[in-house]
């Protein structure tokens, strides 16, 4: 449990504050060598947005003037190290805006339904714009949905949920007018629920699904402002490009042994397509499946001309694969850059693994 928990927050964006303990000093200062206090408050507020959320709420008790620094302060709220009553503590005391909240610990899925329905409340009422939701006491509650009232978190920017069910979007109205970016980590994310929040994502850019195994099991775009979509480890049976027109990334990693049907349809700004394991997928370019490399003459229409980036995965030994692949690359007569990766031996060919064994290029 501890591994897989460590491994779905490696895939979260980090902390935006400091997860480590401001250190006691054992020495003492006279007034004369007080230097802190001496600075700018736009400096001190620099100060206590890096503090541990624990370690900034406690500022207020040293003057007056450090308790309206810190209320002065945007909040960035990270549950690691504290009790959910300080959580509560902090959000009512603290006037807002939230500039980022992270919640992780092994208590989020026992608290109280009230208790949670207040946080997201008031996470929504001071205008939140990053969040991260974990279930940190997966697998013992590994069917936890966070509350609706996540959903009404109308000024989020971005939003990654982990170890959990996706909330119940049951009489959804709106969901995220500001949201850019939506990542689900080991997350269970049903077809409809995703086909039903992303219209009402209009700024949405990008989208990563990671680590997931039952749902969602088919994905299909339908998006003007989506840029990137990653589907990375995960268990997808479907990717469609419906209707993609600025989507410039699509980056696949699927389970050992999945097969995925790839199709595009409308994607007119493609730039970077891989891995295409072309064993095990199906492409499918406009009304054309790319098969049977021998004799298949690939037609206009059959051709995405904006990709620069391909990156395949071959199992050389196949003859069949291996004539598929001088066929798939007549489909993107514009290519520039080729990464091969041989399977199922894990040493990369012409890869550049820093870059494709973990996507930084996510954003």
């Amino acid at each position: 449990m501890d591994e897989t928990l460590a491994t779905v927050l490696s895939y979260l964006p980090p902390p935006s504050v400091s997860t480590t303990a401001s250190p006691s000093s054992s020495s003492t200062a006279s007034d004369d060598d007080d230097r802190i206090n001496c600075l700018p408050d736009v400096l001190l507020r620099n100060i206590i947005s890096r503090l541990p959320t624990k370690d900034a709420a406690r500022t207020t008790i040293l003057s007056s003037r450090w308790r309206s620094l810190w209320a002065s302060t945007p909040l960035r709220l990270d549950d690691a190290g504290i009790v959910p009553t300080a959580v509560t503590a902090a959000l009512n005391s603290h006037p807002g805006p939230v500039t980022s909240a992270r919640l992780s610990s092994e208590h989020l899925a026992y608290q109280e339904p009230d208790v949670l329905d207040s946080w997201f409340a008031s996470l929504a009422a001071k205008n939140v714009e990053e969040l991260s939701v974990v279930n940190g006491s997966w697998p013992a509650e590994c069917e936890w949905r966070p509350p609706p009232g996540l959903l009404g978190c109308a000024s989020l920017r971005r939003l990654w949920l982990g170890l959990c069910q996706f909330p119940d979007i049951s009489g959804l109205a709106s969901a995220f007018p500001s949201l850019q970016e939506l990542g689900i980590v080991h997350c269970s994310m049903q077809d409809r629920e995703l086909h039903a929040v992303l219209p009402r994502c209009p700024e949405l850019e990008r989208l990563a699904f990671v680590l997931t195994q039952d749902y969602p099991r088919y994905i299909h775009i339908w998006s003007g402002s989506l840029q990137s979509l990653v589907v990375w480890r995960s268990m997808v049976r479907e990717v469609h490009l419906d209707d993609a027109p600025n989507l410039e990334r699509l980056l696949l990693e699927p389970i050992g042994g999945a097969s995925t049907h790839v199709k595009i349809i409308n994607a007119p700004r493609l730039k970077i397509f891989g891995y295409f394991d072309v064993g095990l997928h199906q492409l499918k370019i406009g009304p054309t499946v790319i098969k049977d490399g021998i004799g298949m003459k690939v037609k206009p229409n059959a051709m995405v001309r904006t990709l620069r980036t391909l990156a395949l995965k071959v199992q050389f030994g196949d003859e069949k694969q291996v004539k598929l692949v001088p066929l798939l690359l007549r489909c993107f007569p514009c290519l520039e850059t080729l990464y091969i990766k041989s399977s199922p031996s894990e040493s990369p060919t012409n890869v550049d693994v820093d870059f494709w064994d973990q996507p930084k290029c996510w954003r």
